[in-house]
């Protein structure tokens, strides 16, 4: 009578276990760039919709004062978060030209007022980007988000005005919220920068609204 052997469990031998620890890493590296990849293309079609909206009518602009002081043109700074960068203009509001002049700032949206006009001049920049992708300003309003209300925030116009406004208000709003760009029938001199939310993702939007401070920008009034 033949008598069963109890089969003993293969062990895995040093060389195989390195062999699947590298198949792990090249499957999740290889996942990790799908999903990136992905992303960067969901991220790309949400902004292009926003290239479709039709702003609203300018209405009336109004006569403003001069600003007291004067520095380098378009030039954005927020001295409590550590932000400073250029602000770069683009003909129309293109995906490529944004993303191409991301590269060098943040980007003034075409069609909205200009830095200290009676308006909302609506400005964009990252808040995280591919390592690999060209430019220094992959991170630069990394410390928007959270930004506290009153935070000072200056800017400065094509011609070195320098105009000091201050943060009203936050919030976070999906990639198809176009009321962003609203230009308050020129009303009031408003300034708003948006960065994407949560960082190292393009879901939503991180608003920041400011006021301009007028007797830090013109002085008393007289």
């Amino acid at each position: 009578m033949a008598i069963l052997k109890k089969k003993n469990k293969k062990k895995l031998s040093p060389k195989d276990i390195i062999i699947t620890i590298v198949l792990v890493i090249v499957l999740g590296t290889v996942g990790y760039f799908v999903f990136q990849s992905w992303q960067n293309t969901s991220k790309v079609l949400e902004t292009a919709t926003i290239t479709e909206v039709q702003l609203p009518s300018s209405g009336q602009q109004q006569a403003q004062r001069t600003p007291l002081e004067t520095a380098a043109p378009d030039y954005l700074w927020i001295p409590d978060r550590n932000i400073e960068t250029p602000i770069q203009y683009v003909d129309e509001a293109d995906e490529e030209l944004f993303q191409k002049a991301l590269e060098n700032g943040i980007v003034h949206y075409p069609g909205t007022a200009l830095p200290g006009e009676f308006g909302n001049p609506y400005l964009f920049g990252h808040s995280s980007d591919y390592l690999w992708k060209a430019g220094d300003y992959k991170q630069v309003l990394k410390e928007l988000i959270d930004i506290p209300v009153d935070t000072e925030v200056r800017i400065t116009n094509p011609d070195g005005e320098l105009f000091i406004f201050r943060v009203i208000e936050t919030k976070i709003v999906g990639p198809k919220e176009v009321s962003v760009l609203d230009q308050q029938n020129h009303e009031r001199q408003l300034l708003t920068i948006q960065t994407s939310w949560p960082l190292g993702t393009a879901l939503k939007r991180y608003i920041a609204v400011s006021e301009i401070d007028e007797e830090a920008t013109y002085g008393p009034q007289e």
